[in-house]
């Protein structure tokens, strides 16, 4: 990539979703007896048969792509919800919880939110369509695709309204990198050390402008595909500041206190 026009139109930013928040989420999937197994394929496949309820009308179905998705793992999935108000967090997290639990069950299946699987985790890659894991792991060792698929987490998302206030916020709230880290562990540590194998500097570097930003992208990779920056705080091609330093949980109390602290921190910034 050439163009620092081109750089800045890979990101959605949205005055209308300003300061909402939008939530990933993920599990790994085990069977009847507790094993993790590599079933996303399959429960991605009935979940796009059969559709989810939206929680507020019974009749209509929501599509999976809306609210379910695959990770690099196939033992892995991730729920999506927003972007909502930060009032109706509560709310929108619940209902794919639910949802997923239920998809599960008729599989034989369940959801477990654990931060770091057994070192003997099957290593099957969901086969993306667009092939991008077979690429990402082609040159993979065995240690650094174990790292890949052993560690889930929570990822938060902030609504900005233009490129200026989000770079403004970005540089605010990395300085909050460590607090955050620390609110977000439920594994003394292990699950970030973990995914310092897969990316060696997940610690997010400021960025005096967007010229700054895309220069370091090019030096870094990913100017062409932002997605490609695995920081643990990044701005986000869908228009938002992503904290991706909270780790998996099964209690959607910790994840509306999680995003509470990330939106209080972005609003902050922005004023």
């Amino acid at each position: 990539m050439e163009s620092l026009d081109l750089f800045k139109q890979q990101f959605n930013f949205r005055q209308a979703g300003a300061f909402q928040v939008g939530v990933e989420r993920e599990c790994f999937i085990t069977d009847g007896g507790g094993n993790i197994v590599p079933a996303a394929p399959a429960v991605i496949d009935y979940v796009q048969r059969n559709g989810w309820r939206g929680r507020n009308e019974p009749e209509v179905r929501i599509h999976p792509a809306e609210a379910l998705g695959y990770e690099l793992s196939a033992c892995q999935l991730e729920t999506r919800i927003g972007p909502c108000r930060i009032t109706e967090l509560a709310g929108a997290l619940a209902w794919p919880d639910r949802e997923l639990a239920d998809s599960l069950r008729q599989l034989g299946l369940q959801a477990l939110y654990l931060e770091v699987a057994p070192d003997d985790m099957p290593l099957d890659v969901y086969p993306d369509p667009s092939g991008r894991y077979a690429r990402i792991v082609e040159t993979m060792s065995r240690e650094r695709l174990l790292a890949a698929c052993q560690v889930t987490g929570t990822h938060v998302h902030i609504g900005m309204p233009d490129h200026e206030t989000a770079l403004r916020v970005y540089n605010h709230v990395i300085g909050r990198c460590t607090e955050l880290c620390e609110q977000g562990d439920g594994s003394s540590g292990r699950r970030l050390a973990i995914y310092r194998k897969v990316e060696l500097n997940p610690e997010p570097p400021s960025y005096e402008s967007w010229e700054d930003f895309f220069s370091k992208a090019l030096l870094k990779k990913f100017a062409d595909n932002p997605r490609d920056c695995w920081t643990l705080i990044r701005v986000s091609i869908h228009g938002t500041i992503e904290f991706r330093m909270f780790g998996s949980t099964s209690s959607l109390e910790r994840i509306e206190e999680w995003a509470n602290r990330c939106h209080e921190l972005c609003v902050e910034a922005a004023r």
